[in-house]
């Protein structure tokens, strides 16, 4: 009887100690005397099983010198993303936090031993080497729950271990690698480490229960698909073969090209990594190119919904190729620029073989005042086909000298060809327009110029410069606007540069100028007596010669 009272008395002196302990707990673990106690569905942490830093870390808080939302259980690498408890495969190194709540508050760090062993307290020890994260959980909290009893418990993965891989084949650093849990192959091999030649569809992942998978880079990097991109396990042995095998995809598909054969590719698989269909494919014929023989290739039409419905998707073979067809002329649309002097000068869409020049014009909304109308200047793209021309390439490697008259025509129409730029007079074409209004072409580019009302007089005048343009007047009527020849001034030679249609003629041959013309008056070259002297008597020398051979013959 004196016993059980004196355990009672013992009992409430140690319930008084801990109530007046309450408070300088809560000031080591943050919390004023005057903070309520935390409800019971909340985990209550006590700090005989954590340290210092670990109690800053549940509550929120970070000690000084760690980063924040860096782990309080070392400086793990950070993680690709949410670890999937029903994927991540627990070994050596892993810390576990076990927490309880309820009638009994307790936080407990486990750490994984070398031996795939956890020790849980007052419950022994068990084998979790190589067990998926949620099994463990369940086992964690299935023997807890034995020995505390209406506690409510969780268990979390704090700081997942590294472990080490081989890495093997064509990389650039073979050998072994640290990786953290939770990783994939991806993580691992980024580019940078593949040599040339590795193969990106075909890596071999060798586990060490001896268990086999591929992992396929492209198809995750293309596709998404996280199956070609395996979980990394402890002891695993990479290895990367060399890229031999080849399928092609072209034509209306969103990523033409050449691909790597990968492990049961069908031709679904090449639609997926070449980026599917285009907007402008034709569904109704794509053609596979398949070789029963090294020589002997075979046809296989389909339409595109028989491969995504999967009634037509054969296994692909070495060399295989994919012609996916445009429907013609899908979504084309043919435009034509029209800058300068008019009033909306921008990009119209035209109908080749439809629309003409009037046609762009009046959609600009006609040309305003300021406008040259003798010299609209029409520019269409160069003739791809007489860029080809290999007669066009022989010529223009020759010399004149070399060439033929009829070559030397042919070469210069040919040039002519090239330059596909014309010069419109509005007035001519308003009076024919049946004859002279220009059907346009895509990408035709029309520039209509500001009125020039002037003539330009350079060369050897007294006065050069720019001279007020009068109709009807001729060169020489602008030449003595200018102050007359110069002693020097060639007068045989005189040219005239016509604004409106580019070329140059002797002004001799020239009646009337235009607003913009160049009226270019040449020096007379100089004259070098003696040198002309010396010329007529080899002249007259080559004479004597030819008479005195003639005589000597008749004699």
């Amino acid at each position: 009887m004196r016993w059980r009272f004196g355990r009672t008395v013992l009992a409430g002196i140690a319930m008084l100690a801990l109530l007046a302990s309450a408070p300088a707990v809560r000031a080591q673990i943050g919390e004023s005397p005057g903070t309520p106690d935390i409800p019971a569905t909340t985990p209550r942490t006590t700090t005989g099983d954590l340290t210092p830093l670990e109690i800053e870390a549940l509550r929120g808080r970070t000690q000084p010198g760690l980063e924040s939302g860096a782990s309080p259980f070392g400086n793990a690498p950070s993680l690709p993303g949410a670890i999937d408890p029903d994927h991540y495969r627990v070994g050596a190194g892993d810390v576990l936090m076990l927490q309880m709540w309820g009638r009994v508050s307790r936080t407990q760090t486990l750490e994984v031993g070398p031996e795939g062993v956890l020790l849980l307290p007052g419950a022994g020890t068990f084998k979790v080497d190589g067990m998926p994260l949620s099994q463990v959980r369940r086992e964690i909290i299935e023997r807890m729950k034995r020995e505390f009893r209406g506690v409510n418990m969780d268990v979390q993965l704090v700081r997942p271990r590294q472990f080490r891989i081989y890495l093997t084949g064509q990389v650039r650093n073979p050998g072994p690698t640290s990786v953290m849990g939770g990783s994939r192959i991806r993580d691992v091999l980024v580019t940078a480490m593949l040599a040339d030649n590795a193969s990106r569809r075909r890596i071999e992942i060798l586990h060490r229960d001896g268990t086999r998978e591929i992992a396929d880079l492209d198809r995750f990097g293309l596709t998404g698909r996280s199956d070609a991109d395996p979980w990394l396990q402890d002891g695993d042995v990479v290895n990367v073969p060399v890229m031999t095998d080849y399928i092609y995809a072209d034509g209306a598909v969103a990523r033409p090209g050449r691909y790597e054969l990968g492990p049961a590719d069908s031709l679904l698989t090449l639609f997926q990594i070449s980026g599917d269909p285009t907007p402008a494919a034709d569904a109704e014929r794509a053609l596979l190119i398949r070789w029963r023989q090294p020589f002997q290739p075979e046809s296989l039409w389909f339409r595109l919904d028989e491969v995504y419905s999967r009634r037509t998707n054969p296994v692909l073979r070495e060399g295989d190729r994919l012609y996916v067809y445009y429907i013609p002329q899908y979504h084309l649309q043919h435009e034509a620029s029209i800058l300068g002097e008019v009033a909306r000068p921008g990009v119209y869409p035209i109908s080749e073989g439809r629309h003409k020049l009037s046609d762009l014009v009046s959609s600009a909304g006609g040309f305003l005042p300021g406008a040259d109308l003798s010299a609209i200047r029409v520019q269409r793209r160069t003739n791809a086909a007489a860029q080809k021309d290999p007669d066009l390439d022989r010529m223009l490697r020759l010399s004149r000298n070399e060439m033929s008259p009829s070559e030397y025509a042919a070469l210069q129409t040919k040039l002519a060809n090239l330059k596909e730029e014309y010069r419109v007079d509005w007035n001519r074409l308003v009076a024919n327009k049946q004859e002279l209004d220009l059907l346009l072409r895509d990408g035709d580019i029309v520039r209509v110029e500001r009125l020039v009302s002037s003539v330009r007089v350079d060369g050897e005048v007294n006065r050069p410069g720019v001279m007020q343009y009068v109709q009807g007047q001729t060169v020489e009527d602008y030449v003595r606007a200018a102050g007359g020849y110069t002693n020097r001034a060639w007068k045989d030679k005189v040219r005239v540069s016509r604004s409106v249609t580019g070329q140059t003629l002797y002004a001799k041959n020239v009646k009337t100028l235009d607003p913009g013309d160049l009226v270019w008056i040449p020096e007379k070259p100089e004259r070098d007596l003696g040198r002309n002297i010396a010329a007529v008597l080899i002249a007259l020398a080559q004479v004597a010669t030819i008479v005195i051979a003639i005589d000597s013959v008749n004699n």
